[in-house]
């Protein structure tokens, strides 16, 4: 006899207690329908991948507050939309952020012994926290960030599926955030890491 499917007020109830595998079961639902969303607001295959992606970051990080979900398609539709409106408002000052970050890294290396240890005392705090995530997640995001490998290359050599490692992905990030948000001065080497996967 197949088993029924858990509902997804049921999925809802434990993602707000930190169940990662309805969460998974939660991406794998809606991921197709929250990208098409974001397709159809942005018009951008690139931009929607990267609202998607922030929508179920977005979900994780407020998980405990989903039991008051009454219809997550058009809770997933806000989502979306205020995304891409907030990446809008970003641009401008997207450019002038990366433009500081070159600027910081030039001067880091063109500094002094002190500035190089600060550097390295936070490179160190971002492999602690990923060392931090679960097997999977590590494993999936230290093969899209270090080695360059895309979502379905990542997927043949773990042995799961496509959008399995996305949730891997996605949940990683999530959790980088977490581990990583008092951290002073973490966002300057976290802008590489933290931004959402594109393609793959």
């Amino acid at each position: 006899m197949q088993a029924i499917p858990p509902s997804e007020n049921e999925l809802l109830k434990r993602l707000a207690e930190g169940d990662a595998t309805a969460y998974r079961e939660l991406f794998v639902r809606h991921w197709d329908a929250v990208y098409s969303s974001a397709l159809l607001l942005s018009r951008s295959p690139d931009i929607a991948e990267d609202i998607a992606q922030e929508v179920f970051v977005t979900l994780w990080e407020k998980r405990a507050q989903l039991v008051q979900v009454e219809k997550l398609e058009s809770y997933f539709f806000v989502m979306a939309r205020n995304q891409l409106y907030s990446r809008l408002r970003k641009l401008s000052s997207q450019d002038a952020y990366r433009r500081y970050l070159l600027d910081y890294h030039q001067e880091v290396a063109h500094s002094g012994a002190e500035a190089r240890a600060e550097f390295k005392e936070l490179e160190g705090a971002i492999h602690s926290a990923i060392r931090r995530l679960p097997p999977q997640q590590q494993k999936a995001f230290r093969m899209s960030r270090f080695e360059g490998k895309g979502h379905e290359e990542i997927a043949q050599a773990m042995g799961v599926s496509r959008i399995t490692i996305k949730s891997y992905i996605v949940q990683a990030l999530a959790s980088l955030r977490k581990f990583l948000a008092h951290y002073p001065g973490v966002p300057l080497l976290l802008y590489w890491a933290l931004q959402p996967v594109v393609g793959g």
